[in-house]
């Protein structure tokens, strides 16, 4: 499995992506690693506590597992709007 895994990495979504490192990230957490919680552009943590984080972590892969995300190609359809707005 473990010589499959990238493998099938490149083959899913970023989005798929992220949640996989998620989860690896906090079992390796729950092994004695302490993960570094993320900061904003100015260095101001976005979580106030590590148990913070993590929940929403968890929320995040739950909404992925219920299919609620959405994919390169839709993100690069909506994108197209983005520039249309700020041209006019």
């Amino acid at each position: 499995m473990k010589l499959e895994i990238p493998i099938l990495l490149d083959m899913v979504e970023d989005d798929v992506v992220d949640a996989v490192f998620t989860l690896l990230k906090i079992h390796s957490a729950k092994w004695g690693e302490t993960p570094l919680i993320p900061c904003d552009m100015e260095g101001n943590p976005l979580f106030n506590s590590t148990e913070e984080m993590l929940a929403e972590y968890d929320r995040r892969v739950d909404e992925i597992r219920k299919g609620n995300y959405v994919t390169l190609e839709e993100l690069k359809k909506e994108s197209l709007t983005w520039r249309k707005k700020h041209q006019n």
